[in-house]
């Protein structure tokens, strides 16, 4: 009877060694808290430069057209002095902090976030000639298709209604293409719930869903699901990994501070 145990002991230990790979690759896979972070910081910076931006153009525009010209010289050089600052930033202060001495930005709050968890990281396929090329000419395509289509819905040529359902003909597989040449293995499956939600999105308006703007803002009808739905599966994805986190500790028996980390 004890060596049925024994043997029936041994062959639960070997299928959970089994399972350690695989749930550890899911968590490391998954572990997008830190590219959320990073894009509340892009989007808080770009809401900030286009306050700074914006200001002193609406001083130049109100200046000129009420004839104006100490005005419009004043917003001229606040814009330039805005732009000045921007540059400053964007070449001289953030490399100190991403700079190759200092360690790049995301590891540096991917540190922060996960210092406690330790290192967990995929093996990234080498990058070539051939697939930067790739991404030079996919980055092109798609910012011809995107700048093409929001200027022919300004000129009336597509409706605003359907300006978001045709970004989803060349988005979707611009962000698909992009996972599996550039983000997988590195980044799992779930991420594709974006290119997924976002079609969904589109499929409900051509249906008749009003799920977009019009005139000034129909540009929104674009950023508001693409933004949106990354966010949503990077967070999708943060959950999952603290599923695999816990399976993983379940396996492997883990205690401390990080057992109770969710």
């Amino acid at each position: 009877m004890n060596s049925k145990q024994h043997n029936k002991s041994q062959d639960q230990n070997t299928e959970n060694l089994k399972e350690i790979p695989k749930w550890t690759r899911k968590y490391a896979q998954n572990r997008t808290l830190t590219i959320i972070v990073l894009m509340a910081m892009i989007m808080l910076f770009s809401m900030f430069v286009a306050g700074l931006v914006g200001f002193p153009l609406g001083l130049i525009t109100a200046g000129f057209r009420k004839g104006n010209m100490i005005l419009g010289c004043i917003g001229i050089a606040v814009l330039v002095a805005a732009l000045a600052a921007i540059s400053i930033f964007l070449i001289i202060i953030l490399p100190k902090f991403g700079g190759k001495n200092r360690g790049l930005l995301d590891q540096r709050i991917d540190k922060w976030i996960y210092g406690k968890e330790g290192t967990a990281t995929v093996p990234v396929p080498k990058s070539s000639k051939k697939k930067i090329c790739l991404e030079i000419v996919f980055s092109a395509v798609f910012f011809i298709c995107f700048f093409g289509s929001w200027y022919l819905s300004m000129e009336g040529y597509i409706a605003f209604k359907y300006l978001q359902p045709v970004s989803a003909l060349y988005f979707v597989p611009y962000i698909v293409c992009g996972w599996y040449f550039w983000k997988s293995p590195k980044m799992g499956p779930i991420y594709l719930l974006y290119p997924i939600l976002y079609t969904i999105h589109a499929i409900l308006i051509v249906a008749g869903v009003p799920l977009f703007f019009t005139g000034n803002w129909s540009i929104l009808s674009i950023c508001l699901p693409s933004i949106g739905y990354a966010f949503l599966a990077y967070l999708i994805g943060h959950i999952y990994s603290r599923h695999a986190l816990k399976k993983l500790k379940g396996i492997t028996h883990l205690e401390g501070d990080t057992a109770n980390e969710v």
